[in-house]
């Protein structure tokens, strides 16, 4: 009798001790060093705690201060990120040793087998709770590094343009059977830095007879403009860097000479985009969602040597959201259609990449996401631009983003009126200052049905972009 009682008090003293230890280990998730104040080293608890506190003040004190657009600043400081990393792996370390003092206090020895294994679990799965995204956060930092460092230059930001950043965005196409990187695709991006408000230029890519800035080498080599069509400028500089002293990228420097003095305004820097690698960046984003206006085929065409290519595939009219492969043929095909179509469906992309990007997406996908951009991205912005524009990101999602597209019937590839572009140019960027009106129900103007017409295959040059004219993006593209 007297053992069956001693066996009892044994028992719950047992189950009191495997209480504790799990109320110990739940302590150090949820207050790291409480465990260690309630029954352990109080010096070591009262050390946690303290570290725990600065650093919840400190966070509140930085994100007041910064703000949004700060802490987004802060992101591209070298310095922000080496700190930032190295506290999250000291935090992550401590708080792992804090949990084996904790499971060490439980006194797992103690217990019986079923018991002594539950903790032993238990703290082994609190530990990888920790464990796990302070070791994917290290690794997103020293990933977003590599990216900063391996992609942009160092260096201030060149002088504004009336308040905004010009940045020539160029697709070039590099592949089989093509001598260097052929620019099919010519987009200046001008950008308010105040507000995000974006206006884009595009030249095409048949262009002739481009200036070049006076007293450059260019201009000597070609004093009528560049005779030939203008997507072979970038392959001229690449091969003739004698003309572009010290330039890491000869034909990149042509290109924005040539585009500078066309369209009147300072150019201040670059982005290639590899159109057999663009694929991968929109995989890695999840897709974009496109309305479709026509039936487009993948593929067809001719090859450089005037081979018949094969149809492999259509892209369907309609809401669609498109892989990475599929929005590439949607950007570049023009087998059905032309050069100017293919320009306004290039902007469409751009504009739908834009919505897609949001934050938790491009968080979760960075890893992939700059694997991707590293393979097809080559700029000559620096770390300041970048920051300077990061601000802004947020707003121009909100801005109607307006384009001018300089095609047939506003110009003449041929024989361009180089005096129309630049005034053009200016139209659009005061008209992009002015202040987007609301209009009310009765102000609407209600759409007229359009007549049909013999036309088999509509074109969103001709229905919806008016050559040389601002047209916003939104009145062009549909994406629902």
């Amino acid at each position: 009798m007297q053992s069956s009682k001693l066996a009892d008090v044994g028992r719950r003293s047992e189950l009191v001790r495997f209480r504790r230890a799990l109320v110990l280990l739940c302590m150090t998730l949820v207050l790291p060093g409480s465990a260690q104040l309630m029954c352990g080293n109080k010096a070591v608890g009262r050390a946690a705690l303290r570290v725990l506190g600065i650093l919840a003040v400190g966070t509140v004190i930085v994100v007041w201060r910064e703000g949004k657009e700060g802490l987004l600043e802060l992101g591209f400081e070298s310095w922000a990120l080496i700190a930032l990393q190295t506290g999250i792996v000291v935090l992550g370390l401590c708080w792992l040793a804090l949990f084996m003092d904790a499971w060490r206090l439980g006194r797992p020895p103690t217990l019986v087998k079923s018991h002594r294994l539950t903790v032993s679990i238990l703290s082994l799965v609190l530990m990888g709770l920790i464990a796990t995204p302070a070791a994917y956060s290290a690794n997103l930092i020293q990933t977003h590094r590599n990216f900063l460092e391996t992609t942009f230059d160092t260096g201030g930001v060149k002088d504004l343009y009336n308040g905004r950043l010009n940045i020539l965005l160029l697709g070039g196409d590099g592949g089989d059977g093509r001598t260097g990187i052929r620019t099919d695709s010519i987009t200046l991006a001008s950008i308010d830095v105040s507000n995000g408000k974006t206006v884009l230029f595009s030249l095409p890519r048949n262009l002739q007879y481009a200036p070049f800035p006076p007293e450059t080498p260019m201009a000597a080599q070609f004093p009528n403009g560049y005779p030939d069509f203008a997507f072979g400028i970038y392959t001229y500089g690449s091969e003739h860097p004698e003309f572009f002293k010290g330039a890491k990228d000869p034909g990149a420097l042509a290109m924005m000479q040539m585009v500078a003095q066309t369209m009147g305004i300072p150019v201040h820097y670059y982005g290639l985009v590899n159109l057999e690698g663009f694929e991968s960046v929109v995989n890695a984003l999840g897709g974009v969602t496109i309305r479709v206006e026509q039936r487009l085929p993948i593929g067809g065409g001719t090859s450089m040597s005037g081979v018949a290519m094969p149809i492999r595939g259509y892209i369907e009219p309609g809401l669609q959201k498109l892989s990475g492969y599929k929005a590439l043929w949607y950007a570049r095909s023009r087998s059905s259609t032309d050069d100017y179509d293919r320009i306004t469906r290039q902007k469409c992309v751009m504009g739908a990449i834009l919505r897609a990007a949001d934050p938790a997406k491009i968080l979760f996908n960075y890893t992939k996401l700059t694997k991707a951009s590293k393979q097809v991205l080559t700029t000559d912005l620096s770390i300041d631009a970048v920051k300077r524009l990061i601000g802004v990101v947020s707003e121009a999602k909100n801005q109607k983003m307006t384009s001018v597209q300089f095609i047939p019937p506003a110009i003449d590839p041929a024989a361009p009126d180089i005096e129309y572009i630049r005034a053009q140019v200016q139209k659009a960027l005061l008209d992009s200052e002015k202040p987007t009106p609301t209009p009310t129900p009765s102000e609407t103007p209600k759409k007229k049905k359009k007549k049909p017409t013999a036309s088999a295959t509509p074109s969103l040059s001709a229905d919806n972009v008016v050559p040389g004219e601002s047209v916003s993006i939104d009145d062009t593209c549909k994406y629902s």
